[in-house]
């Protein structure tokens, strides 16, 4: 009987190294009324600029700015790098403002050159070119991306909001004011239209009939407004006293949107209110002066929860200001360029 045979043990072989995965970078808190006393400047971005107005896409990839140059220049930039990635040329005239639809698949900018404009940003292709009788100082499309709001001078001393139906780009309503309309909010349900400001009111209209609903009698000019996720409060940055030429006491004023009556008056901003905004969350409502002082409001009772000043960074002079969609970051924008803000995780 022969021995067994005995197989030799494997030989092993050594397989390269291989990298490790990249550890991924941490989000950025969202922003609430807990952490806002940690927010600090994360991210520079269009420096040396002069930013009138800016709108973070749908999906936060994509920071839209209106340039201040005469040329009427739409910029988009990567948000994670603050690289620009596409410039939008076609306008004869200063840009005042732009807006993302909420499903992302337009981007439109109204102009002192009496249009507006509405792009498919992705491609940089322009779609759309819409002619009005004079400068358009604001735009805003419905929640449901189904309508477009312009509003600007028609006729001086008249103004009006106009909408369109997306996307035939069909008129649809009419709806009165006067001077211009440097702000138009659409309610949370898209069933109410905000907007005014130059002839120191406000105006609600029903979205669906162009009924007028209240008028908000406000000491000043409006310069931006805000309404609360819930729907239920309107939020007014204006200025409250002024000399010839320049704005000594802004405030903002809080509205009940179904009575349309002031509920409250959160006064004392140097040289007027340049912006206002609630966080995505509904947690907190933030208010900019153009000298770059920054305050927040918890939204359950209205009371200042924290104030910071922007100056010394860039922008030096605020303009405008957006929360990003998830609620991490806070963009103030002016003369200089944008500053990102953010709680460190």
């Amino acid at each position: 009987m022969s021995a067994p045979t005995v197989s030799a043990a494997p030989t092993l072989t050594a397989l390269p190294p291989t990298d490790a995965p990249p550890t991924p970078t941490p989000l950025p808190a969202v922003i609430d009324a807990d952490n806002f006393i940690g927010l600090t400047a994360s991210l520079s971005v269009a420096e040396g600029e002069m930013v009138r107005s800016l709108d973070y896409s749908p999906d936060g990839s994509t920071l839209a700015v209106a340039l201040g140059d005469q040329a009427g220049t739409v910029q988009l930039f990567d948000t994670a790098t603050g690289v620009p990635f596409r410039t939008l040329a076609g306008h004869a005239g200063i840009v005042w403002d732009v807006a993302f639809s909420p499903d992302g698949r337009f981007l439109a900018s109204s102009s002192k050159d009496a249009t507006v404009k509405i792009w498919d940003w992705g491609s940089g292709t322009l779609l759309q070119s819409l002619p009005f009788p004079g400068e358009i100082g604001s735009v805003a499309f419905s929640p449901d991306s189904t309508t477009l709001a312009a509003g600007g001078v028609k006729q001086w001393p008249n103004a009006a909001i106009w909408t369109f139906a997306i996307p035939s780009w069909q008129p649809q309503l009419e709806l009165a004011e006067f001077w211009n309309i440097p702000a138009i909010v659409y309610s949370p349900d898209g069933a109410t239209i905000v907007g005014g400001g130059t002839s120191r009111n406000v105006r609600i209209w029903s979205a669906l009939d162009g009924s007028e609903q209240h008028i908000l009698y406000h000491a000043g000019q409006v310069s931006s407004l805000a309404i609360s996720p819930d729907g239920s409060t309107v939020a007014s940055g204006l200025c409250e006293q002024s000399t010839p030429g320049q704005c000594t006491l802004g405030a903002v004023w809080l509205w009940d949107i179904a009575r349309g009556r002031l509920t409250a008056k959160l006064s004392d901003f140097g040289e007027g209110v340049a912006a206002v905004a609630y966080s995505p969350g509904g947690s907190l409502l933030v208010a900019v002066s153009p000298t770059g002082e920054v305050r927040a409001y918890t939204t359950s009772d209205y009371q200042p929860l924290h104030s910071f000043s922007a100056a010394g960074t860039s922008p030096a002079r605020i303009l405008a200001m957006a929360f990003s969609p998830d609620g991490r970051w806070l963009a103030t924008g002016g003369i200089g360029g944008i500053q990102l803000w953010s709680v460190r995780p």
